[in-house]
This record gives C-alpha cells, sequence and structure tokens, in this order.
C-alpha cells in the first residue's frame, strides 16, 4: 500500500499552486472621444426668418458588461453623466480619465450657452461638449455614448422681388480622439471611437433641403450650400482590431492637444462656416446633431502569458514536484 505523508502532500500541493499562479498579462482596451463646439453662431445674411419654437437635448449613455445607465433628453441642456465601473472624473468633467486598475464606461454632454433661445439670458452664440471614454482590463465589453442635439422650427419670409432667404453658420470646434488595443488581444477584440457633428435643413414635405457634415475638405460633405471654411473632419472614426493592435492612435487634427481643465475650453480650435442657398417661403426645422461614441470588446487569447516575475517561481513549482517524486 502507498502511503502519502504530510510533509510530501504538501509540497505536491504547494508546487501545483506555484505552477498555477502563472496566469495572462493584464489585458487593456481603450476609447476616448470628445468634442467641443464653441461660438456657433446662426445669422440670416438675406431675407428674413422667424422663430416659431426650439427643442434642446442632451442625452448620455454607458454600458459596461451588459449593464446600462441612459439619461438626459428631449428639454434637457444637460444630461446627468452616465456611469459604468470606476469612474472618477464628476459631472461635466470632460477631461480623459484615461486607463487605470479597473473597467468603466461614461458618457458626459452639455450645452452650455445655446444662442436660440438666449441660454443663459443675453447669450449671442452655442456652445456644446461631449465625451464618450472606455476602458476595458481583462475580457469583457463596455460602449458609451455622449450626446448633444437641437431642433429649431421656424418660418422663412422675404419679400418678392428679392432673393431667398438664407442662414450662415460658423463656429469653432476641438476635435479629438484616443484609441489603444494592447497585442495581447485575442480574436473577437475591437476598439472604436467616432464622431459626428451634423446640419440640416428639412422643408414642410419632409425634403431635405440643406445638409452639412464637416470633413475637413472645402467643397464637399455639403448639400444645398456652399462651405466657407471646414478645417478638420468632424465626421470621422477609427477602429483596431487584432490585426492593427499594439500601439495608442490619437487622433488630434486642430493641434490643440488633449482638453485641459474641465474640456469645456474656448482659446484652441479650427475654423468652420458654411452658408444655405436660397430658401423659398415656408416652414422650415433645423437640426444640429453631434455625437461621440466609444466601443470597446476585448477578448484575452487563449496563450497565456507569464507576469513579471512569474517565470522564478514557474521554476520553483518544478524543483518541488522533481524533490516530491526523489522522496517516494
Amino acid at each position: 500500500m502507498t502511503h502519502f505523508s504530510c510533509t510530501r502532500l504538501t509540497r505536491a500541493m504547494l508546487a501545483l499552486l506555484l505552477l498555477g499562479s502563472c496566469g495572462t498579462a493584464g489585458a487593456a482596451a481603450y476609447g476616448y472621444a470628445y468634442t467641443s463646439v464653441f461660438g456657433l453662431v446662426i445669422s440670416n445674411p438675406t431675407g428674413s426668418t422667424t422663430l416659431l419654437s426650439n427643442i434642446d437635448l442632451s442625452r448620455t449613455t454607458a454600458t459596461l458588461n451588459g449593464s446600462s445607465v441612459i439619461h438626459g433628453g428631449a428639454n434637457e441642456i444637460d444630461a446627468a453623466q452616465a456611469t459604468r465601473g470606476a469612474v472618477s472624473k464628476g459631472q461635466n468633467d470632460f477631461t480623459q480619465q484615461g486607463m487605470g486598475n479597473a473597467s468603466f464606461a461614461r458618457g458626459d454632454a452639455q450645452i452650455v450657452t445655446s444662442q436660440i433661445p438666449p441660454f443663459p439670458p443675453g447669450s449671442t452664440s452655442t456652445h456644446t461638449v461631449n465625451a464618450a471614454e472606455t476602458f476595458l482590463t481583462g475580457g469583457g465589453s463596455a460602449d458609451a455614448a455622449g450626446r448633444n442635439g437641437s431642433t429649431t422650427a421656424m418660418a422663412v419670409n422675404f419679400v418678392v422681388g428679392e432673393p431667398g432667404a438664407t442662414l450662415a453658420f460658423g463656429f469653432q470646434a476641438l476635435p479629438f480622439m484616443q484609441l489603444y488595443l494592447d497585442a495581447t488581444a485575442g480574436t473577437g477584440s475591437a476598439a472604436s471611437t467616432s464622431l459626428a457633428l451634423t446640419f440640416s435643413i428639412i422643408d414642410e414635405g419632409g425634403q431635405i433641403v440643406f445638409n452639412w457634415a464637416p470633413d475637413g475638405s472645402l467643397g464637399s460633405g455639403i448639400l444645398g450650400g456652399s462651405e466657407l471654411a471646414d478645417d478638420a473632419n468632424l465626421n470621422t472614426g477609427y477602429a483596431q482590431t487584432p490585426l492593427t493592435s499594439g500601439s495608442m492612435f490619437t487622433y488630434d487634427p486642430s493641434g490643440c492637444g488633449t482638453p485641459t481643465g474641465t474640456g469645456i475650453g474656448t482659446t484652441c480650435g479650427g475654423q468652420y462656416g458654411a452658408v444655405t442657398d436660397n430658401l423659398v417661403a415656408g416652414n422650415y426645422t433645423l437640426v444640429l446633431n453631434m455625437l461621440n461614441s466609444s466601443e470597446l470588446a476585448y477578448v484575452p487569447t487563449a496563450v497565456p502569458v507569464p507576469l513579471p516575475g512569474t517565470l522564478l517561481l514557474l521554476a520553483l513549482g518544478l524543483a518541488m514536484l522533481t524533490l516530491t517524486q526523489r522522496r517516494r
């Protein structure tokens, strides 16, 4: 009959535990999408327009491993920050939280000032800010989105014999994105960030008579009007998969760097401008829509990667197993 002593059993178990301590390396995926639009002035170069009503929209969402939250909606100018996980940034802090030790997802959106109607009273321009940020460590999935928008209905009147009414838009914007998917990401992993900014005018028959999506190329991305300035693409996105992972991607076309302070600055940004073609008389709806999003999915590779220091533990475990076998 074979007998095992308590000493031998303890050594064998310890050796297996030491061997089992060799795990996978810390995995990471990260995304951050930010847009600040400021100094937005809508003017009426020719003809005349009359404001009928206005609806503001501020909405935020966040999802982390199946747990979701949505805040805000129509008739709100500052939706509460949507958060899941280890979020340390406070309400209306649009700067980066960055990569840390625990997963999180957050979306934040705010209409800081509005020209139509004046908010706060006396405001002559519109300023909106969005941020969506996600971070995953280990396996899982996360996405976040911050969104601002406004819908304005107006009657356009003009004197017969004169050119039709036109609307002009001028503003500055600071777009910024960062994206990272580490080199150990396995099949099924993906990281993406995107931003979008569009102006649309819809007539009473539901037809889009003007649509402008600045894309960084003067003269393109516009229907029913003319571009005057278009410094960078405000309708773009980026994605990483295991085939392109291992490096940080940064989108900073204005050269302003990572947003600082609370991310509600007006000192740096590109110039944008456009004017509509002549509008016939009738009722119209003007829609300004701004969206930022960040989505992640991380699947660790099946091949274990030793953590720092575990090679020594591995050697010790093998030695103890060998010693145990020799003493049988």
